[in-house]
């Protein structure tokens, strides 16, 4: 099981809902960056900057992994040839939109690219590559760098489009079955993670994961698990329907879980009443006749019965262990979905 993630196709990770859940599903979240950018961070959007900066993201360099990466180049040109077969495209005839990519990234893909009539040079460091063959080259990418032992990262999404790009070829039947099996993580975090009702700062997501982060592996191994055989599933509805079943079986054990960290009556023992029984037994009859006593007398069984319910606010520890409990707080103490969608 992977317990971190690598972002594509962009460099800069996206400012939206999917980042939220994305930051908090995963120990670290990576992105694929060119190597000149170390010198160049005023490069990266303002909000990736931030994400770097906060500890949140961590840059990726191709440069340093892609020599470990047994026949990236033949294996990709065999990808494209089956995608798009093997007939000319040339750009003066088929109008298409283009990605740029550094060269970094690429290796010695270009000549095959350029020869095939995919790619435009831009110059020595950046080509312009067919928006197509882009999107399949980074879904590749970030397939072959996220398999290296010391990067061990999942590939993620926010353009789910992007996992229909694989197929054909017995080795790359595991590229697509990884992207059904990302299809269904979607769909389940979707469902299950919260998104908060106000604007959510880095600081408080970092505090936040510093808190549970302890919680998360049993999450993913329970959400992992099951989303790997989903996507052993060759039929669609068979997936769609079990991929169902697991959201709701979740969703009912967290209500459970978030029922049974709220404070309640039922779930309060009697040595707990104690001090609140004390408390008024300790208010003399005379004392009423002074508005100072009675205010003093109210205050501190206010503040006696809120220390008797927080004592028992929270998951025993049994309940603590469970998979879903990281979900449990998230929705707790970040809320509920709203029309919120960025990270300020």
């Amino acid at each position: 099981m992977r317990n971190n993630a690598l972002y594509f196709p962009y460099i800069s990770v996206p400012n939206e809902r999917w980042t939220i859940k994305t930051l908090l599903y995963w120990d670290k979240l990576s992105s694929i960056v060119p190597m000149e950018y170390i010198d160049r961070p005023e490069a990266l959007d303002d909000f990736m900057r931030r994400l770097v900066e906060a500890g949140m993201v961590e840059q990726l360099f191709p440069a340093q992994y892609l020599q470990h990466i047994n026949e990236f180049e033949k294996l990709f040109v065999e990808l494209v040839d089956r995608q798009m077969g093997r007939t000319h495209v040339s750009p003066t005839k088929h109008e298409v939109r283009r990605i740029r990519i550094h060269v970094e990234k690429l290796g010695n893909i270009p000549e095959y690219l350029l020869d095939r009539g995919l790619a435009t040079r831009v110059s020595y460091a950046w080509y312009d590559v067919d928006e197509p063959v882009a999107n399949l080259f980074m879904a590749y990418l970030a397939s072959c760098l996220g398999s290296i032992p010391e990067i061990d990262a999942a590939p993620v999404t926010n353009k789910l489009a992007f996992a229909n790009l694989f197929g054909g070829g017995s080795r790359l039947r595991v590229g697509e079955r990884m992207l059904h099996q990302q299809k269904a993580r979607e769909v389940v975090l979707t469902a299950l993670l919260p998104f908060p009702d106000e604007s959510v700062t880095l600081d408080q997501l970092v505090a936040f994961k510093e808190r549970h982060g302890h919680l998360l592996p049993a999450l993913r191994q329970l959400v992992e698990a099951r989303c790997a055989l989903i996507a052993e599933l060759d039929d669609v509805e068979h997936r769609l329907i079990a991929t169902q079943q697991l959201i709701d079986e979740s969703r009912q054990q967290v209500d459970e879980l978030v029922d049974a960290m709220r404070p309640n009556w039922a779930k309060i023992a009697f040595g707990s009443l104690v001090p609140l029984l004390a408390t008024g037994l300790a208010i003399k009859s005379g004392d009423f006749a002074s508005a100072s006593a009675a205010t003093t007398a109210g205050l501190q069984y206010a503040a006696t019965a809120y220390q008797s319910l927080t004592a028992v606010h929270g998951l025993s520890g049994s309940q603590q262990l469970q998979p879903l409990a990281f979900i449990a707080h998230a929705r707790t103490e970040l809320h509920l979905p709203s029309r919120q969608q960025s990270i300020e």
